[in-house]
């Protein structure tokens, strides 16, 4: 016997929400950091390609989160496979896109690549922080007995 949803907000979405929040701010300062000196030290390139290698890293793993949420059925097994599906395809478009940025005449490729390093690895521990304090049920909460659901009968 199945459960009806609600519309409440599922664990799984607050939990993305969660992520969000406590990822995006800390990695956006870290990121502003970067950028601030990696413009002292490596000049208007150094500027202008650590903000581009910033902004970009921020958008991938917002859209990664955003991606996830929309993902997640509650499953634990289609919401890993969807994570590392996730998680594999950012590694890859963010490594194309710095390499590409690297090479762009006028830009410092080096401060393309250490302002999304930065923005990557912050966004990483904020996220796992987040996800570590998210209060997720290690068991389905729904009232059995007996291992079954409410009104089976055993036949």
């Amino acid at each position: 016997m199945s459960t009806p949803h609600s519309n409440t907000p599922s664990g799984d979405t607050v939990v993305f929400a969660a992520m969000l929040s406590t990822a995006l701010l800390p990695s956006a300062v870290c990121g502003l950091v970067a950028v601030v000196v990696l413009g002292m030290t490596r000049g208007t390139a150094g500027l202008v390609g650590s903000a581009l290698g910033v902004v970009v890293t921020l958008v991938f793993f917002v859209a990664g989160l955003v991606v996830m949420r929309r993902l997640s059925d509650g499953n634990p097994m289609t919401l890993m496979v969807a994570a590392l599906a996730v998680f594999l395809g950012q590694l890859i478009f963010l490594g194309v896109i710095i390499l590409v940025l690297g090479t762009v005449s006028g830009l410092d490729g080096v401060a393309v690549g250490l302002g999304a390093l930065v923005v990557a690895l912050a966004w990483q521990v904020f996220q796992i922080v987040a996800f570590l304090r998210s209060r997720r049920p290690v068991f389905d909460p729904s009232p059995t007995r007996g291992g079954m659901d409410a009104g089976e009968s055993v036949d």
